[in-house]
Formats: structure tokens, C-alpha cells, sequence
């Protein structure tokens, strides 16, 4: 009895411990300085979502984010020059190789919308690890402004050109680019019932080839991790595809690989949700521009 007993405070401890880690997670999160219109569209709420998700789903994302990382160093090792890493879409640092890195290259630059706190505290033991906060579509903001006005996804997209004057040794788009277009479709959609799925598809579609047009546009060797398709599973069956990047073909051969995103009942009781993603060690440009060409004739 007296053993049963113990054991119920060693487990009320253990809840009390981990309800002030959350606490504390929550102040320091809405503490943490972000524009208003990330908030406002749920760029804030995503990552820490992101992060529980991340937290709850440890074993079954243990190989992609290791396969991600393994990659990335593969294309650290094609660099002639290790002065400058751009590592865009760093997000929490899950699938980055941040140590690595920053023993390999003089500078480390990590690039994304927004770095919650613990990143920040992440890469404080890092001298040349610095944080850059981009929207690397440039379009986010604008989408905001339309949205607030009514006009819904009328707004223009124009390639990228961040960082292109850097003189950069590796460039990583590390599981980015379907999601570029994810949260401003949600929050346009949101205010904007009527809006037409040709609408979200062909603003979507722009996204993805500025991005990729961007990756293109560097003479360094470029790592690009991306999925291509959101499986639905029954055990290992696929009950269901959706492809992630709007009709876009990524060219060439990679590494693919399945990202065990969701294992049931993570987001669906019955079904399991998985990514297939593929990678490039280094994205090959020639083909892709030669892929956009056959896509919109430009």
C-alpha cells in the first residue's frame, strides 16, 4: 500500500513537472516579439504546433529528419568552399544539422519566417551561426494586406531574390516548398468563402516555381528536400494520394524516402498519414529550368 502509494506521488510530480514546462513554454512563446501579421495568420500558432506534433511523434519522425540531415551533409561535402551555408526553411532546427555546419563553414546563416525562442536560445552557442527573418516568398505580408481588403488571392508573385548577391557556398531548401503556400491559402480561405479552387491551385502553382526558379538562380550546389505526395494509409496500404506541389514535377532522380508523419490517431483515428520525400544532394538547375519551360513556356 505504502509502495502504491509513492508510485501515485512519483506520477503527480512527474504531471506537475511537465504541466510548468508547458507554462513556461507558453510565456515564453507569446513573449517572444513577432509582426502582427504572422500572428494574425497562424505563422505563430503553426510553430508550436509543429513542435508538440514533433514532440509527440519523436520515434516515428526519427528516420526522415535523419535521412534529411544525412543529405544535407552529403551536399556540404560537394562545396569547393565552406565560407557560407544558407539553410532556409530551418524552422526548429529538427532536420538541420546546425553543429555540423557550423564546424564546416565559416558562416552559417539559418532563414525562415519567423525563430521562436528555442531556437534562439539553440544557436547562442553558436559564434558564426546568425538568424535571418525572411519571408522567402516575399509575398506573405502582401497576402495579408489583400485578404484584409477582400481581395482574396489577387495578389502578385514575383521571383525571389534574397541573398543573391551573397557569395554563398551551399544553399538548402530543407521540407519547405509545399508548404510555402499552406498557411496563406488557410488564412485567405478563411475570410473569403467564395474563393475558387483555381484560384488557391494556380497562386499555389507560383509559389512553388518562384521558389524553385530562386534555388535555380544560385551558382553554388543547392540541397533541396521536399515531399511530393501526402499518403493516406490503412497498415500499408495507401487508401488515398494528394500530390503536395500543385501539379509541379520536380526533375531529375533523388533519394526518396516516407516520412511517417502522422501515425494514427495523431490527426486521423483510422488512417495513418505519410509524406514520400524526396532529396537532392544537388538539385540539378539545368533540368529544372528546362522543366519550367515545358510547364508555364517561359
Amino acid at each position: 500500500m505504502i509502495g502504491a502509494n509513492q508510485g501515485v506521488k512519483c506520477f503527480g510530480k512527474r504531471i506537475r513537472a511537465a504541466t510548468m514546462d508547458l507554462f513556461w513554454e507558453w510565456i515564453k512563446h507569446l513573449a517572444t516579439p513577432f509582426p502582427r501579421h504572422l500572428r494574425d495568420m497562424g505563422y505563430v500558432e503553426e510553430s508550436r504546433n509543429l513542435a508538440a506534433r514533433q514532440d509527440r511523434c519523436r520515434v516515428a519522425w526519427r528516420p526522415h529528419l535523419e535521412c534529411t540531415r544525412s543529405l544535407i551533409l552529403e551536399a556540404a561535402d560537394r562545396c569547393c568552399r565552406f565560407d557560407k551555408a544558407l539553410i532556409v526553411g530551418s524552422g526548429l532546427l529538427f532536420d538541420i544539422p546546425t553543429a555540423e555546419l557550423s564546424q564546416r563553414f565559416r558562416e552559417v546563416i539559418l532563414a525562415d519566417i519567423l525563430h521562436p525562442w528555442r531556437v534562439r536560445k539553440a544557436v547562442r552557442s553558436f559564434d558564426n551561426v546568425r538568424l535571418a527573418s525572411v519571408d522567402i516568398t516575399g509575398a506573405v505580408e502582401t497576402v495579408h494586406a489583400a485578404a484584409r481588403a477582400g481581395r482574396g488571392l489577387d495578389v502578385a508573385v514575383s521571383r525571389p531574390d534574397f541573398f543573391l548577391g551573397d557569395d554563398i557556398d551551399l544553399v538548402v531548401s530543407a521540407n519547405i516548398l509545399s508548404q510555402l503556400p499552406v498557411i496563406p491559402n488557410g488564412y485567405v480561405a478563411g475570410r473569403h468563402h467564395g474563393l475558387a479552387p483555381g484560384a488557391i491551385r494556380e497562386f499555389s502553382r507560383r509559389l512553388v516555381i518562384g521558389h524553385l526558379d530562386w534555388l535555380a538562380s544560385f551558382a553554388c550546389n543547392v540541397c533541396l528536400v521536399s515531399d511530393l505526395e501526402r499518403l493516406y494509409c490503412d497498415g500499408e496500404d495507401v487508401v488515398e494520394r494528394e500530390e503536395s506541389l500543385w501539379g509541379v514535377n520536380l526533375p531529375g532522380e533523388g533519394q526518396e524516402w516516407i516520412w511517417d508523419l502522422a501515425p494514427r490517431p495523431e490527426i486521423e483515428w483510422s488512417r495513418d498519414i505519410r509524406h514520400r520525400v524526396v532529396g537532392y544532394a544537388g538539385f540539378p538547375k539545368h533540368a529544372w529550368r528546362k522543366r519550367r519551360h515545358e510547364l508555364i513556356g517561359e
